[in-house]
């Protein structure tokens, strides 16, 4: 096992037109906070201080969305603004915005055999015991998503940026050993 001494914080933002979960690790087993925050469309500056507020208080040196959702807030009309205010806002205090798809979270969690959203927030909440109460009922075909189900998905983005981190790291140890030892 590779120990590594620094461990940057993380912020990791399930955006969403109108509400966006966030969760903030600082390594892949501690997490610091989490929450939701309200984003009406007709006023992106109040929303954009919620975020502004969470820079500045949490001092993440990377932030994780997913590349879907971070390219259809761009593609909106209303909601591009709000994107260009995080990137500015990001590029003013040299905070790193990482993109990561939805393929690498669903690889993240197929390896915990959870396949749905309901199985990764129940096995999210036995990874972080302090989620159990926030666990979102399960959903019915006719019912629209829990509000708290954004939680879980900025959540899940985290521990899978942790997981492919983590993958790119030891990949790059590993390569620089090999090459150390065929010197």
């Amino acid at each position: 096992m590779h120990l590594r001494i620094y461990d940057p914080r993380v912020l990791a933002i399930d955006l969403r037109n109108r509400r966006s979960g966030f969760a903030i690790f600082e390594g892949p087993r501690n997490l610091l906070d989490f929450g939701t925050t309200v984003l009406p469309s007709d006023q992106a500056e109040p929303a954009m201080a919620r975020f502004v507020d969470l820079l500045r208080m949490s001092v993440p040196s990377i932030i994780v969305v997913k590349k879907d959702r971070w390219e259809n807030m761009a593609s909106s009309s209303g909601a591009r603004h709000f994107v260009d205010m995080l990137t500015n806002e990001s590029i003013k205090r040299e905070i790193q915005i990482r993109v990561l798809e939805q393929d690498a979270i669903t690889a993240t969690f197929l390896n915990l055999d959870c396949s749905t959203k309901v199985e990764i927030s129940t096995a999210l909440a036995r990874v972080f015991p302090e989620l159990v109460w926030q666990l979102p009922p399960e959903r019915k075909a006719w019912e629209s998503e829990h509000p708290r189900q954004t939680v879980f998905d900025a959540i899940a983005l985290g521990l899978a940026y942790w997981q492919h981190e983590t993958n790119n790291v030891l990949d790059s140890q590993d390569k620089a050993e090999d090459r150390a030892e065929s010197v």
